[in-house]
C-alpha cells in the first residue's frame, strides 16, 4: 500500500505558522456567499475578517428567509442568520464562476445548513440532497431547529465553474445558508485530483479542553473547520504545549499550530484506538490522515516515543513512527483503506518505547461518487451563453444533460457510458426571444433539431448554422428575420438533408436579387421663384 509518513526535518530557517488575520480574505481568494442576504449587500465578520457577499449573483431562483428570531444567536459563522429556500423545481443550482474559480485548480468547498424554524414547521420531516455538478455530494437531514451542519469537499475544478445544486427528494423544501470557497495549493491533499473529489467525514482536533470551541480561520489560513473530540469517554490524556508547532513548505496538509499544539495519549495503555462505523449509502472508500507531533522535549532524557499503525489488526505503515519535536508530521495514503464493515485504527507503542503513542489531529475522507458524466464542455458553454443572451427563466441550472433525470426543459440529449452527453435537440418555440439569433447555437455541434419558431427574432440568419453537419430541422417560423437566407442552408434544404421552415418572416428573401428592400421616402426640396416680370419657375437648388 502506498502509505507515506512525512516527518519534518528541523531547519533553523523554518518559518513559524502565524495567524492570518492581517491579510484580507479577498486577497487570499476566499469567496463566502451569504445565502438569502439582500441583493447587493456585503459585510465583513469582525471576528474572523471574512468578507461575505449576497448570493443574488449566483442564482436566480428561490426565496430569501431569515431564521426565526428565537433561534438566532451568536453564530460562529454569521451567514447562518439567513437562508434561501427552494419551494419550486426539483433541482436548483448555484453557479460559481471566474474569477473565483480557475479550471485545473484545487479548492475546499463547503455548504452550510441552519434551519432555525424559518417556516414555522418545526417537527416535520425535512431532508434533501446536495449535488456538486452532476454528482451526488451528500444528503442533508434536518433533525432540529438549533443545530447547524455543513458538508465539505476538497475538489478540483475540471471546468471554469462549480455548480452547487439542491435537489428536492419529496421530503420537504431544500434550503441553504452559506457557501464557502477556499483556494488550495495544488500540493495540498494529494489524494484529491481531477478524477477524485474527497468528502469530509470528520476533522478532529484532539486534546482540546471542553468549551474552547472549534477552530477555523484565521487560526487556520485555509479556513478548515476543526471540531473537538472529547477525550474523557475514550480514556485519553489531554496534553498540550504553548510552543509553536511549525510547518515546512513541502507540507502536504499545513495543519495550523493551534491544532498541533494539543494532542492525546492513552491512559494506562500502550495503544490508542480510533473506531468508526461507515455510514450507509456512502462509497466505501476511506482516506485517513493522521497528524502527529512530539510536543514534549525528550532531548537529554532516556525517554522515547515510537509506534506502529494498524488498520483492523493489519499493519498499515511499514515504517516506525517517531513524531518530530514541534514539527507537524502526518501519515496518509494515496489509495483508500481496505474495505471493512467497521474500522479500528490502532496506534501501538513498540516494546522499547517508554512513552505511549500520541495523536494531535486526524481527518477522515470518503470518495465522492462520480457515476454521472458531465455534458460536453462546448455544449455547456453554448447553452450557458444562450441562457444569458436571452435571459431564459426555466429550470436551466447545473449541467444541461446530466444527470438524465434533470435534463433542461426544451432540450434532448444523447447518453452513453463511453462519451459525454450531447445536446441533440433544442426547442425554444414561443419563448419570448428577442434580438438577433446568437451564433452560440452554431456551437452545439451535435445539434439535429433547432426550433426557434414564434418569437420576435430579428436580423439575418447566421451563416454559421450551416456548419452544423448533423442538423436535420431548422424551424424559424413566425419571427421578424430579414436579409438573404444563407446559400448553404438553401442547398441543404434542396438536397433533402435539412427541413427548413421560414414561413411568416415577411422581410426574408431567398437570394440577393429578390430581397424585398423596404423603400425609404425621398424628400425633395424645391424653390418656387417669381421673376421681376412676374413669371414663375421651379428650381431644385435656389431661385
Amino acid at each position: 500500500m502506498d502509505s507515506r509518513f512525512w516527518w519534518q526535518i528541523l531547519l533553523i530557517f523554518a518559518m513559524a505558522s502565524t495567524r492570518a488575520l492581517s491579510q484580507s480574505t479577498d486577497a487570499r481568494g476566499f469567496l463566502t456567499i451569504d445565502c438569502g442576504m439582500e441583493p447587493g449587500s456585503s459585510y465583513v465578520d469582525p471576528f474572523t475578517n471574512i468578507s461575505y457577499v449576497s448570493d443574488a449573483g449566483f442564482i436566480d431562483t428561490g426565496v430569501n428567509h431569515n431564521t426565526f428570531v428565537a433561534y438566532v444567536g451568536e453564530f460562529w459563522t454569521p451567514g447562518l442568520n439567513t437562508l434561501r429556500a427552494f419551494p419550486n423545481g426539483t433541482r436548483n443550482c448555484y453557479t460559481i464562476r471566474s474569477p473565483a474559480v480557475a479550471r485545473g485548480s484545487k479548492y475546499l468547498l463547503r455548504a452550510w445548513f441552519f434551519y432555525g424554524n424559518y417556516d414555522g414547521r418545526l417537527g416535520q420531516q425535512l431532508s434533501f440532497d446536495l449535488h456538486l455538478g452532476v454528482n451526488y455530494w451528500a444528503g442533508v437531514d434536518v433533525l432540529n431547529a438549533e443545530s447547524s451542519n455543513w458538508r465539505e469537499t476538497i475538489t478540483m475544478a475540471t471546468a471554469g465553474y462549480f455548480s452547487v445544486c439542491l435537489v428536492n427528494t419529496g421530503k420537504g423544501t431544500p434550503f441553504i445558508s452559506e457557501i464557502d470557497l477556499r483556494p488550495l495549493k495544488d500540493s495540498l491533499y494529494p489524494a484529491a485530483n481531477e478524477w477524485r473529489s474527497l468528502l469530509l467525514g470528520n476533522r478532529w482536533n484532539l486534546g482540546v479542553q471542553s468549551g474552547n470551541g472549534r477552530s477555523r480561520y484565521p487560526d487556520d489560513p485555509i479556513d478548515r473547520v476543526w471540531d473537538l473530540l472529547n477525550s474523557t469517554p475514550r480514556k485519553w490524556n489531554d496534553v498540550s504545549t504553548n510552543s509553536i508547532v511549525r510547518n515546512l513548505p513541502q507540507d502536504s496538509f499545513e495543519v495550523p499550530s493551534v491544532v498541533m499544539q494539543t494532542a492525546v495519549t492513552p491512559i494506562n495503555s500502550s495503544s490508542l484506538v480510533i473506531p468508526w462505523n461507515p455510514l450507509p449509502g456512502y462509497v466505501n472508500q476511506f482516506f485517513l490522515i493522521l497528524h502527529v507531533s512530539e510536543i514534549l522535549d525528550l532531548s537529554g532524557t532516556n525517554q522515547s516515543r515510537q509506534f506502529n499503525i494498524y488498520v483492523n489488526g493489519l499493519l498499515w505503515l511499514p515504517e516506525i513512527v517517531i513524531p518530530p519535536y514541534l514539527y507537524s508530521g502526518f501519515v496518509y495514503s494515496l489509495v483508500p483503506l481496505p474495505s471493512f464493515p467497521t474500522y479500528n485504527i490502532s496506534l501501538q507503542a513498540l516494546g522499547n518505547s517508554t512513552l505511549p503513542p500520541i495523536l494531535n489531529a486526524f481527518e477522515l475522507y470518503m470518495t465522492m461518487s462520480n457515476t454521472s458524466v458531465p455534458s460536453d464542455a462546448g455544449d455547456v458553454d453554448a447553452m450557458t451563453a444562450i441562457k444569458e443572451r436571452y435571459q431564459i427563466q426555466r429550470n436551466w441550472m447545473g449541467d444541461p444533460c446530466s444527470p438524465s433525470a434533470f435534463v433542461w426543459d426544451g432540450i434532448n440529449c444523447t447518453h452513453n457510458l463511453s462519451n459525454s452527453p450531447r445536446v441533440t435537440a433544442l426547442s425554444l418555440s414561443s419563448s419570448g426571444l428577442t434580438g438577433e439569433i446568437t451564433k452560440s447555437f452554431a456551437s452545439l455541434s451535435a445539434l439535429q433539431h433547432l426550433n426557434l419558431s414564434y418569437n420576435n427574432l430579428t436580423g439575418p440568419i447566421p451563416d454559421d448554422l450551416a456548419n452544423l453537419s448533423s442538423l436535420k430541422l431548422l424551424d424559424l417560423t413566425g419571427n421578424q428575420l430579414n436579409g438573404s437566407v444563407p446559400l448553404n442552408l438553401l442547398e441543404m434544404s434542396q438536397n433533402g438533408s435539412l427541413t427548413l421552415r421560414l414561413d411568416d418572416n415577411p422581410h426574408l428573401c431567398y437570394n440577393d436579387s429578390s430581397c424585398n428592400v423596404i423603400s425609404t421616402p425621398v424628400i425633395l426640396k424645391v424653390f418656387i421663384c417669381f421673376s421681376a416680370t412676374g413669371n414663375l419657375h421651379i428650381d431644385s437648388k435656389n431661385c
